[in-house]
């Protein structure tokens, strides 16, 4: 097996899609392709690029797991941080060169598994014990529903949700705060550590953000969900959590919610998919205050930290299913604000037969039942007597 130069007769690497900002590599020069060969059969290899926005966030994160297994204390083992990455990385290259016949470096899958391992957690782990196998099962449940949505559930080439969030929520919500839970929404004390975090997360989202045009976004998301977690703080809701003795409330509950380490991470990192979020600059405003406004409202249903959690997850699902609404909408809103006259469009269908038309595409089907069925199975933790118990300590983690 050796890797030399493609020739001409070797196939061509597939060209980017133009209706994203991150794209499939577009193909190189000859002079700067590479192939695997192995006798007649040859396998095109297709290489990073530094600038790609995908490796910037992936160490972006990777320095901040870094910290949260050294001084942070995150509870995290190294087999659950390789069970995550090394199955995301090793399906997506089996089903590239399956679908493209190209050995593509699993940029995508690899961000997919080290933001699951950065926020997925097994209950009862403890900091420090780094070779822990605890909860392993999970993990790989969560990378499968992940998995199971970048390459399923798909609209015009694109996958439609962002695959780690939704293997994350659905996670949480199906195997349920006695076995798992989501890294806590404050690391530690405020301190060196978090300081220094923070910094990493803010530099991590300029580097990122920047490129793929998310910066007023993430800033719409940040502006609607400060203003309305005040709101809450003011009315006095309050949630209880593992590392805070009693509960959390007034303006500790707007600080730890709001400037939330987990929070930023979510909105600068997750929401920011170009694959899942609106084309225009507008829709994505309209997105980020949107996801910011599902996010709040959930969370103000909720008094213990995994419900926070779950409900912060599952605004992004709500919204990515309803990128094609809000699209339209920018869209229209932009062509009133110009003055242009919009071009002619065919006659819209009534409601019924969109709804028929619906229910025969089973990706249609599926993407309603889980925007649907996450915020109402979020809804019902709030009934749930039993996460207060969990979260005061006052019951067992079963995790084997």
């Amino acid at each position: 097996m050796t890797a030399v130069p493609a020739t001409a007769a070797s196939p061509p690497i597939p060209a980017e899609d133009p209706s994203t900002s991150v794209r499939r590599p577009a193909a190189p020069s000859p002079k700067e392709r590479r192939e695997i060969v192995v006798g007649r059969w040859r396998l095109p290899v297709v290489v990073p690029k530094r600038s790609d926005p995908r490796l910037k966030l992936s160490a972006t994160i990777v320095v901040l797991t870094i910290l949260g297994e050294t001084v942070l204390r995150f509870q995290l083992s190294i087999p659950q941080i390789l069970v995550c990455v090394l199955l995301c990385a090793v399906v997506d290259i089996v089903l590239t060169v399956q679908r493209d016949h190209v050995l593509a470096w699993p940029a995508s899958a690899l961000q997919t598994g080290i933001s699951v391992a950065f926020i997925f957690r097994a209950a009862g782990e403890r900091h420090g014990d780094l070779w822990s196998m605890r909860g392993l099962r999970y993990f790989v449940v969560v990378i499968v529903v992940s998995l199971f949505s970048k390459y399923l559930l798909r609209r015009n080439g694109r996958h439609i949700f962002n695959p780690s969030n939704i293997g994350i929520a659905w996670g949480l919500l199906l195997i349920g705060p006695s076995r798992v839970f989501s890294e806590h929404l404050w690391w530690a004390p405020l301190g060196i550590p978090v300081v220094l975090s923070m910094a990493v997360i803010f530099a991590g989202a300029w580097w990122v953000l920047r490129q793929v045009h998310m910066i007023p976004m993430a800033c719409a998301f940040m502006g609607t969900f400060m203003l309305i977690v005040g709101a809450l703080a003011l009315f006095g809701r309050q949630y209880v959590a593992t590392w805070h003795h009693g509960p959390v409330a007034g303006s500790f509950y707007w600080v730890t919610v709001a400037l939330s380490p987990e929070v930023l991470i979510f909105a600068f990192f997750m929401i920011s998919d170009p694959q899942t979020a609106p084309k225009s600059s507008l829709g994505r405003v309209i997105y980020g205050a949107a996801t910011a406004a599902v996010a709040a409202a959930l969370i103000g249903l909720q008094s213990t930290e995994f419900g926070i959690k779950v409900a912060l997850l599952v605004s992004l699902l709500v919204t990515c299913a309803l990128v094609p609404s809000i699209d339209a909408w920018a869209r229209r809103l932009s062509e009133r604000g110009s003055g242009a006259i919009a071009a002619p469009r065919p006659q819209p269908m009534s409601a019924g037969r969109r709804i028929l038309t619906g229910l025969r595409n089973p990706v249609v089907v599926a993407v309603v039942v889980i925007a649907v069925a996450a915020p109402v199975n979020t809804i019902l933790l709030s009934r749930d007597h039993s996460i207060p118990m969990i979260e005061r300590g006052l019951t067992t983690h079963h995790v084997q």
